[in-house]
């Protein structure tokens, strides 16, 4: 799960916030280790901010972050709040951009967002919700 606000632990570093993902599955410190350094560079390549805070990053770092703690596991399915509600523009296309790659990868990505433009234009599969039931369907 990717969420607007990022989810982040503020005590613990980049490389620690994604390692709990693999942690809490039992996985080896040595796996643990190759992985997350495995994942980082897909993630925006910003492996050098392995070591940094939260707070010493920058918004759009944040949320490759939180991407890459999300999938680190290889999950087949991945759910994002409002990924790109906090990121601006740009920053907002190149999360996208990480969506279809691991979508490209055999990750089945939903993404929930008000940005109707930006979901048409990445020619998605697109439903729209309203009270809790789909009302439309386009593509």
């Amino acid at each position: 799960m990717v969420f607007q606000d990022f989810k982040l632990l503020p005590r613990r570093t980049v490389f620690e916030n994604v390692a709990l993902a693999l942690r809490v599955t039992g996985m080896s410190p040595r796996h643990i280790r190759r992985r997350v350094d495995e994942i980082l560079p897909r993630g925006g390549g910003w492996p050098h901010r392995r070591d940094a805070y939260p707070e010493e990053i920058s918004g759009g770092e944040q949320q490759r972050v939180a991407i890459a703690r999300a999938t680190v596991n290889n999950p087949l399915i991945l759910l994002a709040d409002e990924p790109t509600g906090n990121l601006d523009p740009v920053l907002s296309v190149e999360i996208m951009d990480l969506f279809e790659g691991f979508n490209l990868r055999g990750t089945t990505v939903l993404v929930a967002t008000h940005d109707t433009k930006m979901a048409l234009e990445r020619g998605k599969r697109i439903l729209r919700i309203e009270g809790g039931r789909i009302v439309e369907g386009l593509r």
